[in-house]
């Protein structure tokens, strides 16, 4: 039982959801126990039409099966291609003369065109993957889909159903992807096909009904219309990036391409760090990673100053070297770009006078430095204030006085990590991102920040979830349920991952612990199913060239 305390605290929706469904197999498992001879009632015969079976294979992920998934991917998504099989039960036989009316509900996506075709019979729900799954048959219907949330009726001829059903194959072959209610998705409209008789000529051509209410969306907007803003802020989902420590000795650039490798997924924000004077930045490397085809990565950067205090810098020592690199920007930096100024600077504030380490200090060097940068040409640049975020400097008499203005911040972040010992420091996304150990002196960070800056969008500009040996299934859970909690958290539109071995590159432990999203597999799975989801996938998906 160690694993549910990890959730045991309040939370919104998805705990509740979770802590039911524990409670309930719970009790079921008793009652079964001591009813020892009873029978199990008899499942209901499936309706006509009804839905039987439906899954989708992942041409990146030969071995990994969806049967279980609460939607249907069909198309490409980030370099993966989705096909999807459906089986529904039919209480008569279908031939190629029958009428076949198919209804799908989809929620999300890109506009294009879907294809319909003959699906083979010989495939299972629980078990097909990229590796195992029977070729198609005959291309019945190529249809529109606008990548809105709508519900379509197509009309079909020329199916034939087998023993186990009427078996129907989606494809995308045009670039885009499809999603779409699965039978699983327990607030959705599972798929479904009416048998109407022999074909009648002049019928059975693609129809598409969009009913009224349809478009109404599920918390999101389709990509279709979603934007993102001169701030980088997206309208729909969230962005995912990384901050890719080498695992293996590689290059940081190598580490970000491995990274992506292990997500099987583009990062949409590339984080690196630079020190000192002297460095020019985004340099060679940096923009090939932004303008690589099909990749739009957005560069973050985190800048810190060395061999000066922020009064130093504040007070103009530091000028000659950002004005030359606010040029190099304009120069290079076509597109917009992230720029956080001493990340985690609450670490740093030393109080004492004559320090120049103060907060107030902090809140000078911060001004300074964006002024400077803007007042000599980096137009590209957008401004993210990222704090550690934990309650120890939270309760702090200096903390506010860090915050050097509206005027110079566009984004606020902090640095939460997932480790260390159940409830406070080891929890899931909602406790990570809101950690407090007495709400009445610091709400969490997230809470503080919508409310003392509401306006200011928010990103978790490092983070990372531990491998606890002590806590198996941890890591795994965690993602799990990360994507439903993270809609309950509108202000936050960035997350940019710490991934590491545990340890830095002089072999010094680190405190936050394994977060290399591969350290199991059934982390690593968990993750990428995370990564799936359409929420993850709606600010890139928009922001694609």
């Amino acid at each position: 039982m160690a694993d549910a305390k990890l959730f045991s605290f309040p939370r919104r929706k998805g705990a509740n959801v979770a802590a039911c469904a524990v409670m309930t197999g719970a009790l079921l498992a008793t009652s079964l126990a001591g009813a020892g001879s009873l029978a199990a009632p008899a499942q209901a015969a499936p309706t006509d039409g009804a839905i039987t079976a439906d899954t989708y294979s992942v041409s990146t992920r030969a071995n990994h099966s969806n049967g279980d998934s609460s939607k249907i991917a069909v198309g490409e998504n980030t370099g993966a291609n989705r096909e999807a099989f459906l089986r529904f039960h039919t209480e008569t036989k279908v031939t190629k003369d029958s009428q076949v009316e198919l209804k799908l509900h989809i929620n999300g996506g890109t506009p294009g065109q879907l294809r319909i075709l003959q699906g083979p019979s010989d495939w299972s729900e629980d078990s097909l993957t990229a590796s195992n799954a029977p070729q198609a048959g005959a291309l019945l219907k190529t249809v529109s889909v606008s990548g809105t949330d709508q519900t379509l009726s197509i009309a079909l001829t020329g199916l034939v159903s087998a023993d186990n059903g009427l078996n129907i194959v989606l494809q995308r072959t045009d670039g885009g992807i499809t999603r779409i209610d699965s039978r699983e998705k327990s607030d959705g409209q599972a798929p479904a096909v009416a048998i109407s008789g022999e074909n009648t000529p002049g019928t059975g051509g693609p129809e598409e009904v969009e009913k009224p209410g349809d478009n109404q969306g599920n918390g999101h907007d389709s990509v279709e219309n979603c934007t993102v803003s001169e701030i980088l802020v997206p309208s729909c989902g969230i962005w995912f990036g990384a901050a890719a420590n080498p695992l293996k000795g590689e290059s940081w650039d190598q580490a970000l391409l491995n990274f992506e490798k292990t997500s099987e997924r583009k990062m949409d924000i590339a984080h690196y760090y630079k020190r000192g004077q002297s460095a020019m930045f985004p340099n060679t490397a940096e923009l090939k990673r932004q303008d690589e085809s099909g990749a739009n990565r957005i560069l973050f950067y985190n800048w810190k100053p060395t061999g000066m205090t922020w009064k130093q810098v504040a007070e103009g020592k530091a000028d000659s070297y950002l004005k030359s690199l606010a040029q190099h920007m304009k120069k290079n930096a076509s597109k917009k770009f992230f720029l956080s100024l001493n990340a985690e600077m609450e670490d740093e504030v030393n109080e004492n006078a004559g320090s120049g380490q103060t907060a107030k200090d902090y809140a000078n060097f911060y001004r300074h430095v964006v002024q400077v940068l803007r007042a000599n040409g980096a137009d590209n640049m957008v401004t993210v204030m990222n704090y550690t975020g934990i309650q120890k400097w939270g309760e702090k008499s200096w903390f506010d006085q860090l915050y050097p203005g509206n005027d110079v911040v566009d984004w606020i972040a902090q640095d939460p990590y997932a480790f260390g010992k159940p409830p406070v420091w080891l929890t899931d996304m909602e406790g990570m991102v809101n950690r407090t150990t007495n709400s009445k002196t610091w709400p969490g960070f997230y809470n503080w920040a919508a409310s003392k800056y509401p306006s200011k969008p928010q990103m978790l500009a490092e983070w990372g979830v531990d491998e606890d040996g002590s806590y198996p299934k941890y890591k795994s859970d965690f993602w799990k349920t990360a994507n439903e909690q993270l809609q309950d958290l509108p202000k936050l539109k960035a997350l940019v991952y710490w991934d590491s071995m545990g340890y830095t590159p002089s072999g010094s432990k680190l405190s936050v612990g394994i977060t290399r999203v591969d350290s199991k597999q059934d982390s690593l799975t968990a993750y990428r199913n995370f990564l799936d989801e359409e929420f993850m996938n709606a600010a890139r998906e928009s922001y694609l060239d």
